[in-house]
C-alpha cells in the first residue's frame, strides 16, 4: 500500500475530508459478487438516502466534506417487520475485501490492487484489519457510526485504548491502520498530534536499564546436563540448545531462523565457522538487498579443547550443535528446512515459527537485544553488531537495546557474545 496522501489543508471542523464514499457489505453470507452489486446499488437502496442524511453533516460551503466508509444499511436503523435480535449481531468483518473496495474506489484495476496490497507483509495486514474491526466494534458499542470518521471520535477510541493500558506504540499503530482505512494521514492532524504528545507525557516510553534475563545463567546451564552430551541427550533438548545458540550468536529474528535450510549453498560449514542463508522464498521484515542477501555467520569454538576454558567454550559451540543436530535428524527428515519437528505425526517436517520460539521466547526481541548488548560490551564493533542483526545503522540498536550489562571478522559477533559469558 502506498502511503496515504498528505493533508492538503487543515480545516477547523471536526471531520476529516473525503472525496468519495465507500459502501461496505453488511451480510456475512453475501458473496463477493453480491457485495459489488450492493456497492453499485447504494444510492438506489431504499435506506441509502436516510443513511446519507444520518452520516453526513450539512455542508456550509463547498470545501467541507466527510470521509466516509459506509455500509449498505445502518445496523441501528429499525425496519418494520425486522427481527430485533438480528440487529445486535455484527456482520462478518472482511478486512481484505474492505481494502480492495477502498482501492477500487480510487480507480485502480484488480491487478494493480493485488500488487499494492502485497506492499505489506501478511502479518501487518492482519494487524491493520484487526484494528479496523476493533474500531468498528467500538463504534457499535458506543452508538457511533463506523461509516464516517471524526477527530473527536477517533480520539475517544484512542482514549479507550489508553484507559485499557495500551502503550504509546500500540496507539500509534492504530492511527497508522486507520490512516490506511480512511486514506488520510491522521497522525499529522493537529489534534491527533497533541493527543499523542499527551500520551507520551502520561505514559513515557520507558526502557528497562537492566536486561530482562541473565545470559550468564542461561549459558552456564547449557554447558551441563540435560544439555550435554549432545550425542546422547534427548532430541528435544538438543533442538532447544541448537536453536538458542544460533539465535543468541546471530541476533536474528525467529522468522529468519525458521527460514534456514539444511542444504548447500544455504548452509556451508567452514573450519572456523558456519555460514547460513535464508531460502529465496523467504520475505524478511524489511525487504531490501541488504536484508535479503545478508549472510548469517556463526563461529566455531575450540574444536579440540585442551584447557578448562576451551572445554567451556566448546560446549557452547553453535557449529558443533548444528552438526550434531543435522546428524541426529537425518534419518527422519522430510524437508530441507534446517529445523524440523522431532516428534508427533508430522515428525521430520518443517518446524514453524511458533514451534521454534519456545527456546528463545524469553522473548525473541530480548534475545536479539541481549546478544547484541553482550557483543557490544565485549568490544564487538558497531559495524559487526549491525551486520549480524541486519540493522542498517546503529540507531536501532541504541534506541531499542544496548541494555546496561557488565562485562574470520563476520563471525566476531557470535564469538563476542559467547566469550562474554565465559570471561
Amino acid at each position: 500500500m502506498p502511503r496515504p496522501p498528505s493533508v492538503g489543508s487543515r480545516r477547523p471542523n471536526d471531520y476529516v475530508g473525503l472525496r468519495s464514499r465507500i459502501c461496505l457489505p453488511a451480510s456475512p453470507s453475501s458473496s463477493k459478487g453480491h457485495q459489488k452489486d450492493q456497492i453499485r446499488a447504494m444510492h438506489s437502496h431504499p435506506d441509502s438516502s436516510s443513511l446519507a442524511k444520518k452520516s453526513m453533516v450539512h455542508r456550509t460551503d463547498g470545501s467541507q466534506q466527510i470521509r466516509t466508509v459506509a455500509a449498505t444499511s445502518d445496523p441501528r436503523s429499525t425496519r418494520s417487520g425486522t427481527n430485533p435480535s438480528s440487529q445486535s449481531s455484527l456482520p462478518e468483518f472482511d478486512g481484505v475485501e474492505i481494502e480492495s473496495i477502498v482501492l477500487r474506489r480510487k480507480g485502480f484495476s484488480r491487478d494493480v490492487i493485488r500488487t499494492m496490497m502485497a506492499a505489506r507483509k501478511p502479518v501487518s495486514s492482519k494487524t491493520y484489519h484487526r484494528v479496523w474491526k476493533t474500531y468498528r466494534d467500538w463504534c457499535e458499542n458506543t452508538g457511533h457510526s463506523f461509516q464516517d470518521l471524526s477527530v473527536p471520535r477517533l480520539l475517544s477510541f484512542l482514549q479507550s485504548g489508553l484507559d485499557k493500558g495500551l502503550s504509546l506504540g500500540s496507539l500509534k499503530s492504530q492511527i497508522s491502520a486507520l490512516s490506511v482505512l480512511f486514506q488520510q494521514r491522521l497522525a499529522i492532524l493537529p489534534d491527533v498530534s497533541t493527543f499523542i504528545q499527551g500520551v507520551a507525557h502520561i505514559c513515557p516510553p520507558f526502557r528497562e536499564p537492566l536486561p530482562p534475563w541473565d545470559l550468564n545463567l542461561v549459558l552456564s546451564a547449557l554447558q551441563t546436563p540435560p544439555f550435554e552430551p549432545l550425542a546422547t541427550i534427548p532430541l528435544a533438548w538438543l533442538s532447544w540448545k541448537t536453536v538458542f545458540l544460533l539465535a543468541i550468536a546471530s541476533a536474528r529474528r525467529v522468522s529468519e531462523i525458521s527460514a534456514l535450510s539444511s542444504q548447500p549453498p544455504y548452509l556451508i560449514f567452514h573450519e572456523d565457522r558456519a555460514v547460513l542463508r535464508t531460502i529465496p522464498s523467504f520475505v524478511p521484515k524489511v525487504v531490501s538487498a541488504f536484508h535479503i542477501n545478508q549472510d548469517i555467520t556463526v563461529p566455531s569454538f575450540c574444536p579440540n579443547p585442551a584447557s578448562p576454558k576451551e572445554v567451556a567454550l566448546h560446549s557452547l559451540d553453535p557449529v558443533r550443535a548444528l552438526k550434531f543436530y543435522l546428524h541426529r535428524t537425518r534419518d527422519f527428515r522430510a524437508t530441507t528446512s534446517l529445523f524440523v519437528l522431532h516428534s508427533g505425526h508430522r515428525k521430520g517436517h518443517q518446524a514453524s515459527k511458533t514451534t521454534i520460539s519456545p527456546p528463545i521466547h524469553i522473548t525473541a526481541h530480548s534475545t536479539r537485544g541481549i546478544g547484541s548488548s553482550w557483543a557490544f560490551r565485549n568490544r564487538a564493533s558497531a559495524d559487526q553488531v549491525c551486520r549480524a542483526a541486519t540493522w542498517s545503522s546503529i540507531h536501532s540498536f541504541t534506541k531499542f537495546y544496548q541494555f546496561e550489562i557488565f562485562a574470520a571478522s563476520d563471525a566476531h559477533f557470535g564469538r563476542k557474545v559467547l566469550q562474554a559469558a565465559i570471561n
